[in-house]
């Protein structure tokens, strides 16, 4: 029996593809116990994963890393899978993993949980958002066959209730990731072959801007990106949310990161640029960071110290 999830595949072959072979995309879902919410919002996640419609739900994982202080989600998990079962409903398999290590870092719980994966492919899924069609895997799943991309992006929207959504956005490119621009949305847009994260992993120093710094590499690199605008994940609002407590201090240290991290950018040549098109675009926001962009000696010595290197 052949197997061809590390290969381009045609939708015939989609279709036919054995239960026997490993998984062609693994949904990663980086957990925390989300101040009480996070069962609540994971199985909100995870009841949009089960409703997809599948010819082979074989060709789907689902891996859960969790970062939480107590056992809420692993005895969820355990129940939700149980009771899948027992109602004959087992479609898509979910594994569970405990990650004790980085406790609070959400980039190293992302890069734990594509850790686990089997799949070729990575599609992430942060536990607060959604699917929000019933066909968003099986569309990924064709555009895999057809264009053997490296990174997909789909479509976002927002939802605050999990039925009704609103703000969609198609992810763009921009010269502006490393500044905070983000106008590709959450990483939960992404589906990305797994081999592309021994070169690219999401840079644990940040806390806010990991998402953009991982964009910025993706379109630096010229990597085969496809852009699919009729699928959609929602991002969850809510009020705890861990970007509403950034404060420009720490945006600025991120800021100062990036521009060390990445020097062939020149974000000081790029700087002014972005402040008229923030202008532009926010005429009454406040600019978000601290203009002075270059480190001390002493941050610099300490970021070269615990830089993880692919």
């Amino acid at each position: 029996m052949v197997c061809y999830a590390t290969q381009a595949l045609s939708p015939t072959i989609l279709k036919d593809m054995s239960k026997d072979c490993p998984p062609i995309v693994s949904i990663v879902i980086p957990t925390y116990e989300m101040k009480a919410q996070g069962v609540t919002f994971l199985k909100r996640c995870l009841d949009s994963i089960q409703k997809q419609q599948l010819s082979d739900p074989a060709l789907i994982e689902v891996r859960i890393s969790d970062q939480s202080v107590d056992h809420e989600i692993e005895h969820f998990v355990k129940r939700f899978t149980k009771d899948l079962i027992a109602n004959q409903l087992a479609r898509i398999a979910v594994h569970y993993h405990r990650t004790t290590t980085g406790k609070g870092i959400a980039a190293h719980n992302l890069n734990c949980a594509i850790g686990y994966a089997q799949g070729s492919f990575v599609k992430i899924l942060f536990q607060d958002d959604l699917l929000v069609e019933d066909d968003y895997l099986i569309t990924v799943l064709e555009h895999i066959a057809q264009d053997d991309p490296d990174c997909i992006m789909s479509a976002a929207s927002h939802t605050q209730d999990g039925i009704t959504f609103s703000n969609p956005m198609t992810p763009v490119e921009n010269p502006y990731f490393l500044f905070g621009n983000n106008t590709v949305s959450s990483p939960s847009v992404l589906t990305v072959r797994k081999s592309v994260f021994t070169q690219i992993a999401f840079d644990e120093h940040l806390k806010l801007l990991f998402d953009c710094d991982f964009y910025h590499q993706v379109f630096a690199q010229k990597l085969k990106v496809r852009i699919i605008n009729s699928i959609h994940i929602a991002n969850g609002i809510w009020e705890g949310q861990s970007q509403f407590g950034i404060s420009p201090e720490a945006f600025s240290k991120e800021v100062r990161f990036l521009n060390w991290k990445f020097p062939k950018a020149k974000l000081e040549n790029l700087l002014p640029q972005y402040q008229a098109y923030f202008s532009k675009h926010h005429p009454q926001a406040p600019f978000p960071f601290n203009t002075q962009l270059e480190a001390g000696f002493l941050q610099q010595w300490w970021w070269r110290q615990t830089r993880k290197r692919p």
